[in-house]
């Protein structure tokens, strides 16, 4: 009786414990070699960062193994995607990464390369719709050529919200390199630092706010924007969201159009410590927009070179 009763309750415990869900990891692997059959381990990776991404824990990591394309990705909860330089995205229809993700939700990608293969077909490399934070490092978005699209990020959260892009090349797209387009209320702040924006067909940096009733503050630091096929960096907003726009120890050149344009009666720009040289207009302002240069600028050898709203010397 006794060896029946033990019998009995191992065997309602080995149930118990198949019947228990299985919890979701804080951290999943991908490989060239994986299967999205696996369970995502380490000893067993997965092979996409889809499939990643919805096993994954919400705040979790997706790590990288080797090199390899793995995919496009809807991201859609907090999660930190660790590409180690090695991990690639190849898209050649629709947005390579689609961030969808809860207002209060932040979301990483360091080093991945993103890349549209020129195909013609292809969406966005980066479209951000919601979430409170997207921190890109470390990254190249390059060759996404759909004419009405093609930016290397779209940036257009309904709601208050973060873009942080650091250390990344965006080139060689047929939109604008960075096109920050929120369509919400709340303050929008956008940080780009050390970055290589080159040879996009429409504008290097763009930045517009006719959709938006908030705030939107962009920051370009110690970066290039070069070759663009209309403006190097363009601030516009004449009835939604108040543009301001500080550029701070960069160089904006050989972009066809303008330099740095700022357009209609909300956008302002601020440029300090820069090289404004080779551009059609160098500084170029209209329906009210303002640029205010501060005296250590270096605005030369453009077409026009323009001139600011103001001239500032520091205190």
């Amino acid at each position: 009786m006794r060896q029946t009763a033990l019998c009995m309750i191992a065997m309602a415990f080995l149930c118990a414990f198949q019947a228990a869900p299985a919890q979701a990891q804080s951290r999943v692997f991908v490989a060239a070699q994986g299967s999205d059959a696996n369970p995502c381990s380490f000893a067993l990776p997965c092979r996409t960062f889809q499939r990643a991404h919805d096993v994954v824990a919400a705040g979790g990591e997706i790590d990288v193994l080797d090199p390899a394309g793995y995919g496009a990705v809807t991201i859609t909860k907090a999660i930190s995607v660790q590409g180690h330089g090695f991990a690639g995205i190849a898209a050649t229809s629709g947005d390579a990464v689609t961030i969808s993700a809860a207002l209060t939700d932040k979301v990483s990608l360091r080093g991945v390369l993103i890349d549209g293969v020129g195909s013609g077909s292809g969406g966005n490399a980066i479209a951000f719709n919601t979430g409170l934070l997207l921190n890109v490092q470390d990254c190249v978005i390059r060759n996404f050529a759909s004419g009405s699209a093609g930016h290397g990020i779209l940036f257009t959260p309904n709601a208050a919200s973060r873009l942080v892009v650091s250390n990344t090349t965006v080139a060689d797209n047929a939109g604008s390199g960075i096109n920050v387009a929120p369509t919400g209320s709340g303050t929008v702040t956008v940080v780009l630092d050390r970055m290589q924006i080159d040879s996009n067909s429409h504008d290097g940096v763009r930045v517009f706010g006719d959709d938006s009733t908030g705030l939107v503050k962009v920051t370009l630091s110690d970066s290039v924007v070069t070759h663009s096929g209309l403006q190097g960096i363009e601030a516009s907003s004449s009835t939604g969201a108040p543009l301001n726009v500080w550029v701070r120890n960069s160089t904006i050149a050989y972009n066809t159009q303008t330099g740095v344009e700022a357009n209609n009666i909300k956008a302002g720009i601020i440029v300090t410590r820069s090289t404004i040289t080779g551009n059609g207009i160098g500084f170029a302002e209209f329906g009210g927009g303002a640029i205010a240069s501060f005296v250590d600028n270096n605005v030369f050898a453009n077409n026009i070179n323009g001139s600011p709203t103001s001239t500032a010397t520091y205190q």
